[in-house]
């Protein structure tokens, strides 16, 4: 069966928003330099990497005619942008500069369809309360920070550090679903969405 949306994203928890819709996804991973350049703004830096995914993927010919999403989350505070910590010492560093304070989390995403091009940024303001030595210990051991811009996964256990969200949470997670859904559909598709269930097996 025809899959209703070729994801070009490696990231389970983009996968797993989408199939709890109901969607069939065909996953098709982008390898890509994703290091920021000199000076390049937050949102115009995740625009980009999510258009460049989206182009690689749209690229290939056995995927003609089918509807192409790819997307980029950062974390932002004060203007840097923290991706994904390439060690526990530099996931530790990053929760310890989120503590006590507000910051941005990005995720832009590109839809390519047919002749329909559709890009979007989506901005969540999340405050971080104070966090204790021993729970940044606690939370880098557990490993969850693996793979997460800003080294943290809001729907696990850094639920805890939040006190607030201003905004859509699946944004945090990885994915506004809200838009992305709005603009699928926008592009021509999901001509069968909804489903018969949400949540179906895909």
């Amino acid at each position: 069966m025809e899959p209703d949306l070729v994801l070009a994203s490696a990231s389970p928890r983009r996968r797993e928003l989408l199939e709890r819709l109901g969607l069939r996804l065909r996953v098709e991973p982008v390898d890509l330099d994703e290091t920021p350049r000199p000076d390049e703004a937050a949102r115009a830096y995740a625009v980009r990497v999510a258009a460049e995914k989206c182009a690689a993927v749209a690229a290939r010919t056995e995927l003609a005619g089918l509807p192409v999403l790819a997307a980029d989350t950062t974390v932002v505070l004060e203007r840097a942008i923290f991706g994904k910590p390439a060690d526990e010492a530099e996931a530790a560093t990053m929760l310890r500069r989120l503590a006590g304070r507000r910051h941005d989390v990005v995720t832009a995403y590109r839809i390519q369809h047919r002749d329909a091009v559709v890009e979007r940024a989506v901005t969540t303001a999340v405050a971080f309360r104070l966090i204790a030595p021993a729970e940044v210990d606690a939370y880098v051991a557990s490993g969850e920070w693996r793979g997460k811009a800003g080294g943290y996964a809001i729907q696990g256990i850094a639920a805890v550090f939040a006190t607030e969200i201003r905004g859509s949470l699946t944004n945090v997670i990885g994915l506004p679903l809200a838009e992305v859904i709005a603009d699928l559909r926008a592009a021509g598709a999901l001509a069968g969405y909804p489903p018969a269930a949400f949540g179906a097996p895909p």
